[in-house]
């Protein structure tokens, strides 16, 4: 144990020492680190233009319970960090220009109660419970648009109106389009989102009605047939590089219909005075579909896909998932006029869930699902905010499954601290337990798998920094293995996170990092990269009376080597391999940020060191990352 205590010790010494020649050691962005964090950067430096708009973000759920939106920000900082799977990857792009299949290589894992069909494709996809949208007493509106080489288009546009204090109606509309640097890489992604709020005179009766619906449509390659032909740079029109795929595509497409709401029993105040708690019945209802079909013309003479099980002259894998879910609560919330207390919300109920499955036209049994649930806050000792939830399913397809959340919040002068417990147990995902393709399937009995997950968080807003610990435990964890079908692991896989994020100033000259260490304990089941990190470098001033303001810069990214997952295009799904690694290459972007009034709009140039150090650089075996590739946007936000 000393040995390997030492070992490690001695390999975090010698990252410390290299950390500073990486130029950022670092994950997120400093715009993510302002959005997340409690403060943000621009307002440090102040201009005549306001850096906070007065509009609010808030998720589904929580403007119906009363939570504090986050007001948008018209920062200048992060402007040319567009692309809404930036926070997914190192740089953006992992499977063509959209990246359209999810990598992560921060290790994070936090799976929602209930019932799975599959989990990839997240970023992308949102349900209900990970949507947002936007309220402002006035109208507001605001459009993006980036556009870059191989005509990738990316706009989007966020609508919202008030119609009194009462009611309120807006619209979200999301479409990134490109063609890639391959063959076979064209990606379409559609999503749109239109909603209304609704609140009684006297704040008795909030409710949220939303619909949303995405479409993607993705080209699948299967990568490059041969990676001698990139590394040797054989040719630079990268079209001409052969794939493992020429005719395979996925289409994914769905739509959600959900509605939230609450009332409650009492006015706030009564005769005799002010009610110190309030009694209140919320009640969910949500339906929704998703529909994925993989289409693929197979080739015999190839052994990308070793198996042809139906049909030999197409593939036609059609999965379609439908569902409904009523949700009803009661609960007791404290007064907004009586100060805080050891509980200030609490909340029980009961949660009906119905899923059909459907492979091609064949349909599965209905699948049921019934739950209770509860969920608690309050403040301790007038200084520690606290929260916690539970969910046990005691009936149907994902019976015992348990999830238990909690979390204590201090902050003492410019400090915050936070302490969180995770606990999941849980049924592994219904395509890993019966699944048939033309190329795949299986028909499995898996046990629970067990997740825990703790951490410790401590930012400081007047230093700028942000330190997280967090350590995760998976049990019977369910995987896909080298042979691309899933397993369920017989190790304990452990592992820890650090996490450390710093914005230095030095007058005009800014320099941002934000680094991860992330050491597997145990267990092989997991693959990532044990250190990873991103930071930016750029100089800031005001121009013109301080009208404009001007942000030039650089920004390099940084993972080890490591036996990163392959990627299934059949499944959508990553599985183990152990033939290639890829990591241990720096990536450069170099940008242009600026900022007038409600205008925001950026150039930049990506990878712009492609070929300087030869070319290796992959983060998808089989997949290079994108050469050097320019790329320009505005952000222009309307409010009236």
């Amino acid at each position: 144990m000393f040995s390997i205590l030492s070992n490690v010790l001695s390999l975090n010494i010698r990252i410390a020492l290299l950390f500073p020649l990486i130029v950022g050691f670092c994950l997120a962005t400093g715009n993510g680190l302002a959005q997340n964090g409690k403060f943000h950067i621009d307002s440090l430096f102040p201009s005549n233009v306001s850096d906070t708009l007065n509009v609010k973000q808030f998720s589904f759920n929580d403007w119906v319970n009363g939570e504090e939106g986050k007001y948008l920000l018209n920062e200048v900082h992060g402007t040319h960090d567009y692309h809404p799977l930036y926070q997914n990857s190192i740089v953006r792009n992992d499977l063509g220009n959209l990246g359209s299949a999810d990598h992560k290589v921060l290790f994070s894992f936090d799976r929602s109660f209930g019932f799975h069909f599959r989990s990839s494709r997240q970023g992308y996809w949102k349900p209900l419970e990970r949507r947002t949208f936007l309220l402002s007493e006035k109208m507001f509106s605001n459009v993006q648009y980036s556009n870059g080489v191989n005509r990738e288009n990316y706009l989007l546009a966020n609508f919202t109106r008030g119609f009194g204090k009462l009611l309120n109606l807006g619209f979200s509309f999301n479409r990134d389009v490109s063609e890639g640097f391959y063959a076979q890489q064209r990606n379409i992604f559609t999503d749109m989102s239109v909603f209304g709020t609704f609140r009684s005179k006297d704040d008795r009766y909030k409710a949220i009605l939303m619909f949303d619906y995405s479409n993607l449509r993705a080209m699948e390659n299967g990568g490059i047939a041969n990676d001698t032909v990139f590394e040797s740079n054989r040719t630079s029109d990268r079209s001409f590089v052969p794939t493992n795929l020429n005719e395979s595509s996925n289409h994914w497409k769905g739509f959600d219909l959900g509605l939230e709401q609450r009332f409650f029993l009492m006015k706030e105040d009564n005769s005799t005075g002010v009610r110190p708690v309030r009694p209140a019945i919320s009640h969910s209802f949500s339906v929704a579909q998703q529909s994925m079909v993989y289409r693929n013309i197979p080739d015999t003479t190839s052994d990308f896909y070793e198996n042809i099980y139906f049909d030999t002259t197409a593939t036609y894998d059609s999965t379609t998932v439908f569902s409904v879910s009523n949700a009803l609560r009661f609960e007791l919330v404290k007064s907004d006029s009586i100060s805080d207390r050891i509980i200030n919300r609490l909340a029980v109920g009961a949660q009906y869930d119905y899923y059909r499955v459907a492979y091609d036209s064949v349909f599965v049994d209905g699948i049921h699902n019934v739950s209770v649930l509860a969920k608690v806050n309050g403040k301790l000792f007038k200084e520690i905010d606290w929260n916690a939830s539970g969910n046990f399913m005691v009936y149907g397809y994902n019976i015992w499954n348990l999830k238990v959340d909690g979390q204590f919040d201090y902050s003492v002068g410019k400090s915050h601290f936070s302490a969180f417990v995770n606990y999941s147990l849980f049924r592994p995902d219904y395509i890993t337990d019966n699944y048939y393709s033309n190329h795949f399937v299986w028909d499995n009995d898996w046990g629970q798998t067990q997740h825990l997950k703790t951490g410790l968080v401590y930012e400081q807003s007047k230093l700028r920094f942000k330190g997280t610990f967090t350590y995760h435990i998976l049990d019977n964890l369910v995987a896909y293995g080298t042979d691309r079908l899933p397993y369920q692991s017989k190790a304990v896989n452990q592992l820890m996170v650090f996490r450390l994020q710093e914005h230095f100033r030095m007058r005009w000259f800014h320099v941002i990092l934000d680094g991860a260490f992330q050491w597997k304990m145990t267990g092989d089941d997991i693959r990532i990269p044990m250190a990873l990190g991103r930071g930016m470098l750029y100089y800031q001033n005001d121009l013109f009376k301080k009208k404009l303001r001007l942000q030039i810069g650089a920004e390099v990214s940084y993972a080890m080597s490591y036996y990163a997952n392959g990627y299934n295009p059949a499944l959508s799904e990553f599985h183990v391999q152990n033939e290639k690694q890829v990591g241990n290459y720096p990536f450069i972007d170099v940008f242009v940020n600026i900022r007038v009034k409600k205008l925001r709009a950026f150039f930049k140039v990506e990878h712009l060191n492609a070929g300087w150090l030869g070319y290796t650089y992959y983060h998808v075996p089989h997949y290079p990352v994108n050469d050097l590739a320019w790329k320009f946007g505005v952000n222009w936000a309307f409010l009236d």
